[in-house]
């Protein structure tokens, strides 16, 4: 009786993945797969039984706890997805099975055997193949003459400012709020921009005027959780990311909504940018807000991509995306957009914000290297970048990013991770100075980082976790600057 029930639990696993392959609208469904799957494991483990013995069925069955992984492999998007996944289980099961009939199990008659043997193979075998899938073919794309033409008339479009010298001791440090991550800056609206928890405990986009200290909810009672806002350089729109589309056969789905900025109270709901299924998410303007780029996850490969906008059934509308930075088997977004379009800072890595920092030149496809980042900003002209990192902390390597940034999504635990920030400034593309932050660094890891237009004062988000609770808090940096010419 118990090897029989062993096959029947044994195949649980495989009918819950062959119907998520056959694309079964909801919970219940995949359950009724579930049953499917063990009630036909049961009954093949039935006929090994009566030729090979019972053991010897249970032990082969075992080997479909394999399907548990890749279950979860399917949820996550990961590659080769649910139908290449389900059937790569089906066939080492049916192997499995056949092959009992003929000899005993390679590890013995033995069911826990088989059991431990399939959740391996899954757990390590599938992410191993999920991860040379999203490595194959991650080159840099090659851009063409227009784009590249496209890039030195904007170049020479944007007014200079005067070039700054600062000094590495800042003029002042104060704290702003006492909640807050992921700011931004918009060269033509003074207001910060944030996202922060609101009553329910939902991330919602706000804002603050700092002169008043008047706080706004943009986003409260709008589904979801809604993050990292990203304002246009005209200040009339934003766009965010946002949770609100994940399910349970998309746990770690995320979409880019577009806000409409108006001056005074009056908010218009957000409205939805992306559709495709998939993680589409930290998106950044482009220059004169003609396009966006974000990262964007498909087929369990991250790439960072952009789309211009056109207009459509009365609104504006995204174009169809392309590449611009593939991500192969790490996590790749977007971290910073110069106004120039000159300067495209990227972070890579093993989770959301455990990044290694890299600057891209659109216009000639020069790559070069940052100090490891959490959050790259620029002065209005492209001149000047801030950049934000965490002082010390571990992290993930990068070639397992495909697999643990949407586990960590979906199992709510993305967020950053290290003590203490450390801040750099500079001219954009020469080396970054260290900013001396004291006391103010050691409170807790960086979430993000805003650069005023002139260059002249920086907004850090910070977080830290005290008492067991989590803690945030917006600090602006004045920098000791010197204006020169250019």
């Amino acid at each position: 009786m118990l090897p029989r029930l062993w096959c029947f639990a044994a195949g649980l696993p495989l009918g819950a993945l062959l119907a998520l392959a056959a694309g079964v609208p909801s919970p219940a469904h995949a359950a009724a797969g579930a049953a499917a799957g063990g009630l036909a494991l049961a009954l093949a483990g039935a006929v090994v039984a009566a030729r090979a013995g019972a053991d010897a069925a249970a032990a082969a069955a075992g080997l479909g706890w394999m399907a548990a992984p890749a279950l979860g492999a399917a949820l996550l998007g990961l590659a080769p997805g649910p139908t290449g996944l389900a059937v790569a289980c089906s066939v080492v099961s049916a192997v499995a099975l056949f092959s009992a009939l003929r000899r005993p199990p390679p590890l013995g008659e033995t069911p826990l055997a088989g059991a431990v043997l399939g959740l391996v193979a899954g757990a390590v075998g599938l992410t191993a193949a999920s991860g040379t899938v999203a490595a194959i073919g991650a080159t840099q794309p090659a851009l063409g003459e227009g784009t590249a033409a496209a890039i030195y008339d904007l170049d020479a479009q944007v007014k200079t400012r005067p070039l700054a010298r600062c000094a590495p001791e800042p003029a002042g440090i104060e704290v702003l709020l006492d909640q807050g991550a992921h700011p931004a800056l918009s060269p033509a609206d003074p207001r910060i921009w944030f996202d922060a928890a609101d009553e329910n405990g939902r991330r919602q986009i706000h804002s603050l005027d700092p002169e008043t200290g008047e706080v706004v909810c943009w986003t409260c009672g709008e589904p979801g959780n809604n993050r990292r806002p990203s304002p246009g350089h005209g200040g009339y729109r934003l766009v965010f990311d946002s949770d609100r589309f994940a399910s349970w056969r998309a746990p770690a789905e995320t979409e880019l909504s577009l806000l409409a900025i108006t001056r005074g109270r009056v908010r218009r709901p957000s409205r939805r940018l992306t559709f495709e299924p998939g993680p589409d998410d930290h998106a950044i303007f482009g220059p004169r807000d003609a396009s966006l780029v974000w990262s964007r996850g498909r087929g369990g490969r991250f790439d960072v991509v952009s789309a211009g906008f056109r207009s459509g059934h009365g609104a504006l509308m995204l174009a169809r995306p392309s590449v611009v930075a593939a991500g192969g088997a790490a996590w790749v977004a977007p971290l910073g957009w110069s106004a120039d379009a000159r300067a495209l800072a990227l972070g890579r890595g093993g989770l959301e914000g455990a990044t290694r920092g890299e600057l891209l030149d659109p216009a000639t496809g020069r790559l070069t290297s940052l100090a490891a980042t959490r959050g790259v900003a620029f002065s209005a002209d492209g001149g000047r970048t801030a950049a934000v990192a965490p002082a010390s902390g571990a992290g993930v390597p990068g070639w397992l990013g495909f697999a643990a940034v949407p586990l960590t999504r979906a199992l709510g635990l993305a967020g950053p991770s290290g003590r203490g920030s450390v801040l750099v400034t500079g001219d954009t593309g020469a080396e970054l100075v260290p900013v001396v932050l004291g006391a103010a660094g050691d409170w807790g890891a960086p979430t993000g980082v805003a650069l005023a237009p002139d260059g002249a004062s920086v907004v850090i988000g910070q977080r830290r976790r005290s008492d067991g609770r989590v803690e945030e808090r917006l600090v602006r940096v004045t920098l000791a600057c010197e204006f020169g010419v250019r």
